[in-house]
């Protein structure tokens, strides 16, 4: 987790509550500004709101507040006193903004192109429930119900979440009765989570190595030569289990695979490497 505000001598629990109301600002700016105007859709409560909000008339941050707030309390038990009463205000704080916005200010929206719109409301969305949950809080909805299901039918909550997200995009376009209506949902729902997920683990700038070489001893001291002593050799049978292989695994910067590709090709050109995104570490300066 990126932690925004390490740097300022804050009270932690106020930083909380300063993080959650940036996100939830946030949540309401791309709700507002970029997905109701175009007929657009998010996941969660903000979508469901928004479907609502077209056959109703009633302010889309009341529903939110609306939905949100009884499913919270129900889930007490799960997620604990001191987390619901920051994730209440986060409702609280978003539900009014996304009111605030559009019913007093009566903000217009900053696109009308669908698919500007689709993405720059996905990722103030995605950034404003990154700053959510940076404050040790939840934005609510889907997140809660897929806790409570979870536990109840004993399924993934991920799978449950999933699973909610496409119902409210499907309804968008039945809803707005425009296919399109549900493809830039889509389109809006996948560049939330990126944006959210890019918040909380930051911008990946190492990769995870691995190396599989009969040259182990030799590629390892050229290694140690150029990128350091951080690694580490495993020892390991093949399928067969006969064969004995030998496979390095070591984490570098982006700007360094080049090098050490180049250098697994001149001293074993049967090498084989395996490239993995490093999307959080933690320990040893990180």
């Amino acid at each position: 987790m990126i932690n925004i505000f390490a740097t300022l001598p804050i009270n932690k629990e106020l930083l909380r509550y300063i993080s959650i109301f940036i996100g939830a600002t946030l949540l309401a700016i791309g709700v507002v500004m970029f997905l109701i105007p175009n007929q657009i859709v998010s996941g969660g409560t903000p979508g469901i709101s928004i479907l609502i909000n077209n056959f109703t008339g009633i302010p889309t941050g009341m529903i939110m507040f609306i939905i949100n707030v009884p499913l919270v309390l129900m889930s007490i038990k799960y997620i604990g006193k001191g987390f619901t009463i920051r994730t209440i205000f986060s409702i609280a704080t978003s539900s009014f903004m996304v009111d605030f916005f559009r019913e007093y200010l009566q903000v217009t929206a900053w696109t009308n192109e669908p698919i500007l719109a689709g993405i720059f409301g996905g990722i103030a969305i995605g950034l404003g429930l990154g700053f959510i949950i940076a404050g040790n809080a939840s934005a609510g909805g889907p997140s809660i119900v897929a806790r409570i299901v979870a536990d109840k039918m004993h399924w993934k909550q991920g799978n449950v979440i999933i699973a909610l997200d496409i119902l409210i995009v499907l309804s968008a376009g039945v809803v707005f009765e425009s296919v399109e209506s549900a493809l830039w949902s889509l389109i809006s729902v996948y560049t939330t989570a990126r944006s959210m997920d890019m918040l909380i683990s930051g911008r990946p700038t190492e990769k995870v190595i691995h190396i599989s070489s009969n040259k182990v001893e030799l590629l390892s001291e050229h290694i140690i030569e150029k990128f350091g002593k951080e690694g580490i050799i495993l020892n390991g049978l093949g399928f067969d289990q006969r064969e004995k292989r030998k496979l390095m695994m070591l984490v570098i910067e982006n700007n360094k695979i080049p090098a050490l590709r180049a250098m697994v090709e001149k001293h074993d050109p049967d090498g084989f490497l395996v490239i993995i995104e490093a999307s959080e570490l933690l320990g040893r300066g990180h």
